[in-house]
């Protein structure tokens, strides 16, 4: 009889997960690469990279120009399904906007993939940062509140496999690099239930995040206010903005609750 892993390898398609492994490269990079630097990054041959290059570019989601990859917008159709029943965070975006237009400064919900968040709601009529963030867009969770907060809620055991061997990259000038650092930052976010980054994502930014949690009490995601020291002092987000982002975590948490209560998927 075959072992779990056993039919787990037996099934297990390379094709396709090198396919989806190129996606999520050309996802990450600022710029089209080369197909060199895709199979860098995918840690294949350069025959293999441009093999699954030019599969990605004849279905669709690859363009090609001089010599250059990107993705189209037709890899976005990959999410629409998901996006459709995690309508959660379009019902929160009313939420959302309403806490930015209050304060007149960024508000967002993040959720956790790997060491990054991933916004799935965002005011993006506000900007503090070098670029223009929006739904779907990503930031390092190290640099960031809402990354933070999100890494706390961690069961410990979890938390430590994210981290091993993990290489902490330098954002602004006060972000944390050094592991044990960022846990011991991370117990005190747990213990207060809130988290803050002052300069860690860029110069002069500052945020605070809080969690989200469904009805078991699991976190699945944090809300976060941001704002930059030219408007407010780092201790205007503990004083001014920490009250009312806990206000409207709560009324997110409602809805979150009322999807559960419907049988409607969260995430």
């Amino acid at each position: 009889m075959l072992m779990d892993n056993e039919i787990q390898k037996r099934d297990f398609a390379q094709t396709l997960a090198r396919g989806l492994s190129c996606l999520e490269k050309l996802a990450e990079t600022d710029a089209p690469a080369t197909c060199t630097e895709v199979a860098t990054a995918m840690d294949v041959s350069r025959a293999a990279a441009r093999r699954i290059l030019l599969t990605l570019e004849s279905l669709g989601y690859v363009k090609e120009e001089r010599g250059l990859y990107a993705s189209t917008p037709k890899v976005l159709s990959l999410g629409r399904g998901i996006l459709r029943r995690t309508n959660v965070w379009t019902a929160a975006s009313s939420i959302v906007m309403s806490l930015a237009d209050a304060l007149n400064e960024p508000c967002s919900i993040s959720v956790l993939e790997g060491l990054d968040i991933l916004f799935v709601s965002r005011d993006a009529t506000r900007r503090i940062y070098t670029s223009r963030l929006g739904v779907g867009d990503r930031l390092p969770a190290h640099s960031s509140a809402s990354g933070k907060m999100l890494l706390a809620s961690l069961p410990v055991g979890e938390l430590d496999r994210r981290l091993e061997g993990a290489v902490l990259r330098k954002q602004g000038p006060a972000a944390i690099t050094d592991i044990e650092t960022l846990k011991s930052r991370l117990g005190e976010a747990r213990q207060l239930d809130y988290a803050m980054a002052i300069d860690e994502m860029e110069n002069g930014t500052i945020s605070v995040a809080v969690p989200l949690r469904e009805r078991s009490g699991r976190v699945v995601a944090a809300m976060s206010v941001a704002s930059h020291r030219d408007r407010m002092a780092p201790d205007d987000l503990q004083g001014k903005i920490l009250p009312p982002l806990r206000q409207s975590a709560r009324d997110v948490q409602g809805l979150l609750r009322d999807f559960q209560d419907r049988n409607w998927a969260v995430l």
